[in-house]
């Protein structure tokens, strides 16, 4: 299996092309590493054009708002 760094990497640029989506990274879900999927709001349409898993890697979804550079 990939891991976690190897399957964002490869899957990263389509999630950011995604409306809604504000930022892709990796994190721990139930003692397992995950992709976690930044989004800007909590929409059905945003949530729904996402991914459970990604070869086999879990994915969780954050509500995060949009990111500003300081």
């Amino acid at each position: 299996m990939a891991s976690a760094e190897e399957v964002k990497r490869r899957h990263e640029l389509q999630l950011m092309n995604t409306p809604g989506v504000v930022g892709v990274g990796i994190g721990r879900k139930d003692e397992r590493d995950c992709i976690r999927i930044y989004v800007s709001e909590d929409s059905p349409k945003v949530l729904s054009a996402l991914p459970r898993s990604l070869e086999d890697v879990p994915v969780e979804v954050v509500v995060s708002g949009r990111f500003k550079a300081r």
